[in-house]
């Protein structure tokens, strides 16, 4: 339907940006800030980012990057991962299923929506450069935070493990021997009750430190109506500290801990059949949802579980060479996440699922890094990563089913040079390179309810493969840089986790994929306008794809072939000297193609989950001089067409066109310490479905729902 498409574009547009029309018509000119040689003033702040391992300035890396700073993160209220949405073209970021601490990201149509540990994500995850590679636990909040890299398509060179949708950046504040201490808050509707603390000092004469905790703690959103109780609650704790200091006249050493304990309750599925249903067998489904409210919920699991605990540590030892900046990384990291959840949404024991997963990592990465003012430049280095995971699972099914004792050890190995080169003539070439060998060891010993061996397996394999990357750039003007670039990416192969027989114990094959991009990124009218555009064609080999079956069993397969391209669009813009806008655009086309006979039920005709077809964001800022201070108002409004949540596009169960706003009002005093704002997310009280399971053979068809309208009010207070 375009033209509700056009209507609900028309009223977001009026709504955003009418603040900011109506200040720039009425405001005395006399109480605005005069132009000045101050670049943030009148002009968009230069950008710089790492995503290429050295610091470069975004408008001159040809490589597609969203980069958000600590202050736009604030602005735009991007408070956790799946608030990326709201910032970054053609991403799907959501809770996992089952879990508020897994994050199922789908970067370009591609990620996974599986959490167990032998499905490993697509889309890579860096805390600084430490990589995460699981989706359970990494629905992180962004607290502490210098900036986030968003990385779309595939990143095979300089980061390459399970990379082929993307890269995240997670980017923290450094220790670095400044003075600082604040103190933020948030208080809103539904129980909200946030609190952050941050401090930075020198101890002595040489060592930096930095800490920062929060709590988050919010009640539920779903009405359990069997036992008349809220759930899909929230209570979180994390806390980071970091040293720094150097060693020797050449290194600085920073070491980073981290931790994360999580105690919200597990999220329970609400059903979702509101009239009858005729099955293709002519069977009828009957309502599971009479009350028509997707909010209410019936449950036969209480309490249920849901307990996180992880931890890390990362030591990095940076040394200045001259020529060459050498960057160490070592890193542990451990997690362990027990979880036994209603999966169904009804009163009955159709689908319960527990599981008591414990994980550690740890890894060592080496760089090197030219430095100079030379046409050449390059970046090299080695990665090696180990990771071991535990986990007995059980799957309920109408009956106790039995145990299964899962276990993988994974070893990684990588090295990777890449080098690029600027001629005189404007032009530049980017060429890169990186083999990755892989080893998975997989058991599972399977226990019956009475304490009988059902079966056991164990399985060895390895994958190995080279990947590439060339790209050509070229200086069109001082502001203006076009570019075009083929890469590949690598993903390993894995087994079954979740199987309940031997018959089901099946395995993928690695995931492969070619990716063509042509970009465009231009700073324009004076740096007032920065529009950065690209074209981009991802062709899959093996892509891996997880569904349950009418029985409620984990089939884990490869797509054969498919094809994913479409169109992005990012845009900032300074309107006035005290109004700016930014604005996004995102297109996914994907086909699966080449599918054998065996594989065509499930996939011809299909469209690819997760994969909305047009994707928009457009927001504004504007600070309003008043009083002897600024009063602030940013809003954001994000659409996003129909996608699928399952493999075989059920007519139950899948996002429909959404379009949310977010907006936020401040008042930040002049040479004041102290900061309020009142705050709206999902202001229009949209509902739409962020996962969801429809499995005939088990009578279900669930769903799991966004947030609803919540509003409140920050604090913050500068310390010292």
């Amino acid at each position: 339907m375009p033209h509700l498409h056009t209507r609900t574009l028309t009223l977001a547009v009026a709504a955003i940006l009418a603040p900011g029309i109506v200040a720039a018509q009425e405001a005395n000119p006399q109480d605005a800030p005069q132009p000045s040689a101050n670049r943030s003033a009148t002009q968009l702040d230069a950008v710089t980012v790492t995503a290429q391992r050295r610091e470069e300035s975004l408008q001159k890396t040809p490589v597609t990057i969203t980069a958000l700073s600590a202050e736009e993160l604030e602005l735009q209220q991007v408070m956790r991962i799946d608030d990326l949405k709201f910032s970054v073209p053609n991403v799907v970021i959501e809770p996992n299923t089952v879990t508020s601490s897994g994050a199922k990201i789908y970067l370009r149509g591609v990620g996974t929506d599986d959490s167990l540990f032998t499905t490993d994500p697509a889309v890579a995850i860096y805390i600084d450069d430490v990589y995460i590679p699981r989706q359970t636990g990494a629905m992180f909040d962004l607290y502490d935070v210098e900036r986030i890299e968003v990385l779309r398509g595939p990143q095979g060179t300089l980061y390459g493990r399970n990379a082929t949708g993307g890269a995240i950046r997670y980017i923290t504040k450094k220790p670095n021997g400044e003075s600082t201490g604040e103190i933020s808050g948030q208080i809103g509707n539904l129980g909200r009750a946030d609190l952050r603390v941050s401090l930075s000092e020198r101890l002595g004469e040489w060592v930096d430190f930095s800490a920062a905790a929060l709590t988050r703690n919010r009640d539920g959103i779903s009405r359990d109506v069997t036992n008349d109780r809220d759930v899909n609650d929230q209570e979180v704790y994390a806390a980071r500290m970091g040293f720094g200091f150097p060693v020797g006249e050449l290194t600085r050493a920073t070491v980073n801990i981290d931790h994360v304990k999580e105690r919200s309750g597990p999220v329970y599925a609400t059903s979702v059949i509101r009239d009858p249903v005729t099955t293709p067998s002519g069977a009828v489904r009957p309502v599971n949802d009479p009350d028509r409210n997707y909010y209410t919920l019936e449950t036969d699991l209480v309490p249920g579980k849901n307990d996180l605990d992880q931890s890390g540590i990362a030591i990095t030892l940076e040394t200045d060479l001259g020529t060459v900046f050498w960057r160490n990384i070592l890193h542990y990291r451990s997690l362990d996440n027990l979880l036994y959840a209603d999966v169904d949404g009804t009163a009955q024991r159709r689908f319960h699922l527990l599981q008591d997963q414990s994980q550690s990592q740890r890894g060592f990465e080496t760089q090197l890094i030219s430095q100079g003012t030379g046409p050449f430049t390059w970046t090299g280095g080695l990665f090696a990563f180990f990771e071991s995971n535990d986990q007995p699972t059980r799957q309920d099914n109408f009956v106790t089913g039995p145990t299964n004792y899962v276990g993988q050890d994974t070893k990684a190995f990588a090295g990777y040079l890449q080098g690029s080169y600027q001629f005189d003539s404007g032009f530049g070439l980017t060429v890169g390179g990186r083999y990755s060998h892989e080893q998975k060891r997989f058991t599972i010993n399977s226990v019956l309810p009475n304490g009988t061996p059902n079966y056991a397996v164990m399985r060895k394999e390895s994958w190995a493969k080279p990947d590439w990357k060339i790209v050509l750039d070229y200086d069109f003007t001082d502001s203006v840089m076009g570019y075009a670039s083929a890469a590949t990416g690598f993903k390993s192969g894995g087994f079954n986790g979740r199987a309940a027989s031997v018959a089901q114990l099946t395995s993928v094959d690695e995931e492969s994929v070619l990716s063509y991009e042509l970009g465009l990124k231009s700073q324009l009218l004076d740096d007032r306008v920065r529009l950065n555009v690209n074209y981009y064609r991802n062709d899959y080999s093996d892509l891996q794809l997880t569904a349950f079956n009418d029985v409620g069993a984990l089939v884990l397969s490869n797509a054969t072939d498919t094809l994913i391209q479409g169109f992005e669009g990012e845009l900032q813009a300074i309107l006035t000297d005290n109004w700016q806008m930014h604005a996004s655009v995102g297109t996914i086309d994907g086909e699966y193609r080449g599918f054998s006979d065996a594989n065509r039920p499930a996939f011809e005709g299909k469209n690819l989950k997760q994969a909305p077809k047009v994707q928009w964001t457009i927001g504004t800022t504007n600070t309003m001089p008043l009083a002897g201070g600024n009063l602030v108002f940013s809003a954001q409004a994000h659409h996003s067409d129909k996608y699928e949540l399952q493999q075989d596009n059920s007519p139950l169960v899948y996002t429909k066109p959404y379009t949310l706003v977010d907006a936020r009002l401040s008042w930040e005093p002049a040479d004041a310490k102290w900061m309020v704002a009142a705050w709206t997310k999902n202001a229009t009280d949209v509902e739409y479905m962020t996962g969801g399971f429809d499995i005939p053979g088990l009578g279900m068809a669930a769903a799991y729902m966004n947030v609803p309208r919540t509003y409140g009010i920050d604090f913050g207070y500068r310390l010292w």
